[in-house]
């Protein structure tokens, strides 16, 4: 039981993540061209203000119920690249560390109003590919 609640919390975390990030590259791209750029800009500052008080949390639990399903399949008794699920599995790791550095880079530039790297103008793109690559490797885990 301990084990389903914890998935459910993490499936509810990554919908929120995943949510945001399909909203901003799908969603919001079609507000500025409907209704202009002032009114995208007063959104867009609207919603990274709640963003910002939102992301951390969401970003702490999606990492800590990671953690917790990731040491039930990988560890020093069942091994570590033992099975195509474990290895798998680290490649979804390798891909949530991809998206949880862009997140704490971001966050950073954000607080300190500095700018970012030019590739980052596009970091929910990336963001977005590769929640859709680990949700796609979380299913097929269990079926390779």
């Amino acid at each position: 039981m301990e084990y389903t609640l914890i998935l459910i919390a993490h499936l509810l975390g990554a919908i929120i993540f995943i949510g945001f990030i399909f909203a901003d590259v799908i969603v919001f791209p079609e507000v500025k061209n409907k209704f202009g750029q002032e009114f995208h800009d007063n959104m867009i500052e609207a919603i990274v203000g709640r963003g910002l008080k939102i992301y951390p949390p969401i970003v702490l639990i999606l990492m800590g119920t990671g953690g917790y399903m990731f040491s039930k399949y990988i560890n020093s008794t069942l091994g570590y690249f033992s099975t195509s699920m474990q290895v798998l599995l680290w490649v979804k790791v390798f891909f949530v560390l991809l998206i949880v550095l862009g997140v704490i880079y971001t966050m950073y530039c954000k607080l300190t109003k500095s700018e970012p790297v030019g590739f980052m103008h596009y970091f929910h793109t990336y963001a977005l590919i590769l929640s859709i690559l680990i949700v796609i490797i979380a299913k097929f885990m269990f079926v390779v």
